[in-house]
């Protein structure tokens, strides 16, 4: 019973060794019950993971808790990243100008990829709101949240130029 835990990890360690979901370098997400850890993979052991968060600081998560865990690997060697954000636009505002501002934000940020396009598709609507789905590709995902925040500030300052408001929640 006392070595539950190191059985466990041993196993799970070994079986990510053969499996190998990922590599060192590879950016990953582990989602486990309500726990989740994102990060690029540091080293990886019999024991555990290691994984280097966006903020920088290290993140050591045990092999049996990833070998239960749903594992999604954003370094792809073959096809870019695909990545959204939603935007809730109320009803009445100009549908193509709301694409087109869209649009122009993610073309104008140089890490968003031109092939394939970036595109907006409208996916969502409510009695107040239309949602707005942009979608971009990247390569690295490391740069995801430096871009979700490109995005998101010429996004606000396109719309506040266009006098277009975004929906209240409800």
């Amino acid at each position: 019973l006392a070595l539950q835990d190191t059985l466990g990890n041993l196993f799970a360690g070994v079986a990510l060794q053969l499996d190998k979901p990922y590599e060192i370098g590879d950016w990953v997400e582990i989602e486990h019950g309500h726990n989740r850890w994102i990060g690029q993979v540091y080293e990886i052991s019999w024991r555990a993971t290691v994984l280097t968060a966006l903020t920088e600081e290290s993140l050591t998560v045990p092999n049996r808790i990833v070998g239960q865990a749903q594992v999604s690997n954003f370094s792809t060697k073959y096809r870019p990243i695909i990545r959204s954000i939603l935007f809730r636009i109320p009803f009445g505002a100009p549908m193509e100008k709301v694409k087109g501002i869209l649009l122009g934000a993610a073309q104008s940020i140089p890490e968003i990829r031109t092939v394939p396009l970036p595109r907006v598709l409208m996916n969502e609507t409510t009695e107040s709101w239309i949602g707005f789905k942009l979608v971009y590709f990247i390569d690295d995902y490391g740069l995801n949240s430096a871009i979700v925040d490109k995005i998101y500030t010429l996004v606000f300052q396109r719309l506040e130029e266009a006098n277009i408001p975004l929906a209240a929640p409800r």
